[in-house]
């Protein structure tokens, strides 16, 4: 019986090794895709640029009389998705105010303190995203009814353990004088 344990916990550590294996072999080539994904990413938006400026110089084109006119293109009228995805990441690129401001906004951000850091991210959460913000109001209405509630039932009972005229002060009930 312990040969039979003794071989099956060999077969599983082998299989064990077997398989870290694979996870090392797959990590090192999630990160050689992701490096060639990020420079295929910049390789396309730098052919976009490119691609633009044919565009431009193409579409310019000279009429009578010495004015310019900007000639209709067919295709160039419907820009394909991936067209429009690099047209956003190229203007992002060139465009330096969107690029200063950032940089702003990140150096502020970390000059935060912590507490004040946490407290920027969570409400950039709760703003950002629906389902927070309809969780954040319906749990608001909720403390509000509990609160509301628990704070009539005990004036209720208040009211009927001490009865409208009495009022209890440390030991003693006083009897408070009555409206005429």
């Amino acid at each position: 019986m312990l040969k039979v344990i003794c071989n099956q916990r060999d077969r599983f550590r082998t299989r064990l090794r077997e398989t870290e294996e694979e996870i090392r072999q797959l990590k090192e080539k999630i990160g050689v895709l992701t490096v060639e994904l990020e420079k295929t990413k910049a390789d396309n938006v730098k052919l976009y640029g490119k691609i633009r400026y044919v565009q431009d110089y193409s579409l310019e084109k000279v009429v009578s009389r010495g004015s310019k006119k900007y000639a209709e293109d067919v295709e160039s009228g419907f820009a394909s998705d991936v067209e429009s995805k690099y047209k956003k990441i190229y203007e992002d690129d060139i465009n330096p105010f969107a690029a200063f401001s950032k940089k702003e906004r990140d150096q502020r951000y970390k000059e935060l303190g912590f507490r004040d850091r946490i407290t920027l991210s969570s409400g950039r959460f709760l703003l950002g995203n629906k389902y927070a913000r309809t969780f954040a109001f319906f749990y608001t209405i909720g403390l509000h009814v509990l609160v509301f509630t628990c704070l009539y039932r005990m004036s209720a009972l208040s009211y009927l353990s001490n009865g409208p005229e009495e009022f209890l002060i440390g030991e003693k009930n006083v009897d408070l004088p009555r409206a005429p």
